[in-house]
């Protein structure tokens, strides 16, 4: 299977699926097949930036039956998500499925029955799990030792969205990465707050505290109606704090050793220091684009018949949070 070529179809054309339709396009060992959007506005929209060969359509289930598609990649508004990776599961397909999985647990169980009944790759675009940054983070987490608490913000100025609110919209990266770097377990406890301030019945702005069953906390601020954007991740250790902030022009990722004065070899936690001694390292990493790593990523389960990072177990536990924490908080428009 070395030098096969992957037949793929894109569902979706959306401003997301501009990025995956792009990068699809620089892979020599994949084929774009064609490309179904639900308006041929949208589809006109892409047409000059694919090959002539590839088939543009209104026809979703077209493109999803067709013999000579050997993948189908979803970037379409989350509450069709579960209709159309059933469809393709179903049909034989390799899937990849941009996140949230899904909108709401009772489709995330059936998704996961779907598709362990078949023998094909499934796997969802948490695209910060295939962030450079983020891997060295987690090949390196002892340069920061024993990590008690995180804290994550995802703040943009759009897009809303009308099916799903901003936690599931944005929350959805923190917690695959909170998942990926500390596999921290199920949920203890939680408290906090979401809050419809549009007037369009979903979360416009949620603030939550987490405490996993393995005892890692969690801070975790997201909002789609933010003026401005910030991605950051913060991991507090005993060691040192580690800063990943993904729009930073002078290093994305900082790595700050605090120490007490004249006391080198205490712990941060310690109580008993004057000043703390803040010095600033910077990882230099030779970063490639995260949509194209997890594209290679997927590409490659499929050749080796492997599971993904990002497979239907991973994704449903993210969902069982997301669900966990918008009953417990009383996310307003969730189910």
């Amino acid at each position: 299977m070395e030098n096969k070529k992957f037949n793929f179809a894109v569902i979706g054309a959306g401003r997301f699926a501009k990025n995956h339709i792009k990068i699809l396009q620089e892979f020599k060992n994949v084929k774009l097949i064609g490309i179904a959007s639900r308006t041929k506005k949208s589809l006109g929209k892409i047409n000059g930036s694919i090959s002539k060969n590839s088939v543009l359509t209104t026809d979703t289930s077209k493109l999803i039956n067709d013999k000579n598609v050997d993948c189908v990649l979803i970037v379409t508004p989350p509450s069709t998500h579960f209709e159309l990776a059933k469809a393709a599961i179903q049909a034989g397909k390799h899937v990849l499925l941009e996140k949230p999985m899904v909108s709401n647990l009772e489709e995330a169980d059936e998704l996961r029955k779907i598709v362990k009944s078949q023998n094909k790759v499934f796997m969802v675009a948490h695209q910060y799990i295939y962030n450079d940054y983020i891997t060295y983070l987690k090949s390196n987490i002892q340069e920061i030792g024993k990590v008690s608490f995180v804290y994550g913000e995802h703040f943009y100025p759009g897009p809303m969205r009308n099916d799903i609110g901003c936690l599931w919209d944005a929350g959805t990266h923190v917690f695959s990465i909170i998942q990926y770097l500390f596999n921290p377990g199920g949920i203890k406890n939680i408290s906090g707050n979401g809050i419809d301030i549009l007037g369009n019945k979903l979360d416009d702005f949620t603030a939550c505290s987490i405490e996993f069953e393995n005892g890692l906390k969690a801070l975790i601020n997201v909002s789609w109606i933010y003026p401005e954007k910030s991605r950051r991740f913060i991991l507090f250790g005993d060691k040192s704090t580690a800063v990943f902030d993904d729009l930073s022009n002078d290093g994305k990722l900082k790595f700050y050793k605090v120490v007490p004065k004249n006391a080198q070899n205490r712990s941060i936690y310690s109580s008993d220091f004057e000043k703390m001694q803040v010095t600033p390292i910077i990882k230099s990493i030779d970063a490639k684009d995260a949509l194209k790593n997890q594209l290679n990523h997927f590409i490659g389960c499929i050749k080796n018949g492997k599971e993904p990072e990002t497979g239907i177990e991973k994704s449903y536990q993210i969902t069982e949070w997301l669900d966990r924490i918008s009953e417990d908080i009383k996310l307003p428009g969730y189910k």
